[in-house]
């Protein structure tokens, strides 16, 4: 893919001019929010959700962004990965905590998997970089980024957003894992 030089694991080599001192190399995981509290101030939690938890803002508003008392920065959001609202208003059968259909049979996410194939991919990642260095910028840290893109739903939970953000990537040549936090970076 243009715009994606190659991918190793989790790691992925993105072109840039000037080179960067993380050596043009991009982590990118997914988790979900309540792994947050587990987050180091490198790791940059990026919200794919259609809507985020309110203290993900600290409640005051969808687009407030702060670091919380451990460094780490909370609030940002891609609303590019998220359904767009005229979309989902077409889903007949929207899931809920009660939701006994499989992932498979999911028309919520039939249709989240369609929408990601009909994005620029090399756009995106090359809107990720940018704003990776804006967020650097914005908030230093030290440490490699390591963006994480969140989603709602709990590992055990099947039915969740980050399969089809795993697909959308790993077609690309690009392993995005989900991170842990009993892992070492």
């Amino acid at each position: 893919a243009k715009g994606v030089a190659r991918a190793t694991g989790a790691r992925v080599r993105i072109p840039l001019s000037p080179p960067k001192q993380f050596g043009g190399y991009m982590k990118i995981y997914t988790s979900y929010f309540y792994n947050l509290r587990f987050f180091t101030p490198n790791m940059i939690p990026i919200s794919t959700a259609i809507s985020d938890p309110k203290w993900y803002h600290a409640n005051q508003g969808n687009t407030h962004v702060f670091k919380d008392k451990r460094g780490v920065i909370n609030g940002l959001r891609a609303p590019v990965f998220s359904l767009p609202a005229e979309k989902v208003e077409k889903i007949e059968n929207m899931c809920s905590k009660n939701c006994l259909q499989s992932p498979t049979d999911c028309e919520f996410l039939k249709v989240y998997e369609r929408y990601l194939d009909s994005l620029n991919f090399d756009d995106i990642m090359n809107r990720l970089q940018i704003f990776v260095e804006k967020v650097q910028s914005a908030f230093p840290f030290d440490g490699e980024p390591i963006v994480v893109l969140m989603v709602h739903e709990a590992t055990s939970n099947p039915c969740s957003e980050r399969h089809g953000l795993q697909r959308l990537f790993a077609k690309h040549g690009i392993e995005v894992k989900e991170w842990t936090a009993n892992q070492t970076d």
